[in-house]
């Protein structure tokens, strides 16, 4: 009996970490509206999830929380913290960020997803007419998969990640976008190993007039179809802001 479970056990590792462990999910309600058409549009303190170039955009300190429930399951938890703090001088902004995702049945966990990330975005050039910025994430993956009704502890796994993004502006009106994700490709786990998601996208962003600003992202992650993401914005006053967005 007790290595029909070790065999079970295992075969519920293997189907969870192939299942996608670690998938893109993203906090922002401002660039779900959008639908995530935010490569080249980021500039606040959630930038480091869509493009951590956008960061250097911030001129004051900025906290940010969001709670979501995938799929409107009970069971599914996913839970968003980050902060961010323009330095001083031209050394940029800095951030980090806390996501615990994570799956539980009658007050057992059955796993657990924790990312922690410390961002920093900054300008390399900016002028009244132009502008360009980098960012990056360093980023520390952990994952928890609690015990399986046997009682057998199905193990733990860390490892680290490193994110990159450049964002470019002309007249403030046209932006352009770069985001590489898990840049270093890490792979998570021992006996039963999964490569994380890589992810590359690209987009650009127009503002026509003053409130209003459309945006187009190509995202492309490994071993998947690209996905084409559109969206708008609209703000008719201040306090008001109006978005649409759709995607493949």
């Amino acid at each position: 009996m007790k290595i029909s479970n070790i065999i079970l056990s295992a075969l519920l590792l293997t189907s969870l970490l192939q299942a996608g462990v670690f998938d893109s999910r993203y906090p922002s309600a401002r660039a779900t509206g959008m639908s995530d058409a935010y490569v080249a549009a980021a500039n606040d303190v959630w930038s480091s999830y869509y493009n951590p170039a956008g960061l250097a955009a911030l001129s004051s300190y900025q906290v940010a929380t969001a709670v979501q429930r995938p799929f409107n399951q009970a069971f599914f938890t996913d839970a968003f913290l980050a902060a961010a703090l323009p330095l001083p001088g031209k050394y940029g902004t800095i951030s980090v960020a806390f996501e615990n995702y994570g799956v539980s049945y009658k007050g057992e966990s059955l796993s657990s997803e924790i990312t922690a990330a410390v961002s920093h975005g900054f300008y390399l050039l900016k002028d009244m007419h132009t502008s360009l910025s980098f960012g990056y994430n360093l980023k520390y993956y952990h994952l928890s998969l609690g015990e399986s009704t046997g009682g057998i502890d199905l193990g733990s796994a860390g490892t680290f990640g490193l994110d990159a993004g450049l964002q470019a502006s002309l007249y403030e009106r046209t932006y352009i976008g770069v985001y590489v994700y898990n840049l270093n490709a890490p792979v998570l786990g021992a006996d039963v190993k999964h490569d994380l998601p890589q992810r590359l996208v690209i987009g650009a962003a127009y503002r026509p007039v003053s409130g209003l600003i459309t945006s187009i992202s190509f995202d492309k992650t490994v071993g998947f179809n690209m996905e084409l993401h559109g969206g708008l914005e609209y703000l008719p006053v201040h306090w008001l802001a109006l978005r649409v967005g759709a995607s493949t």
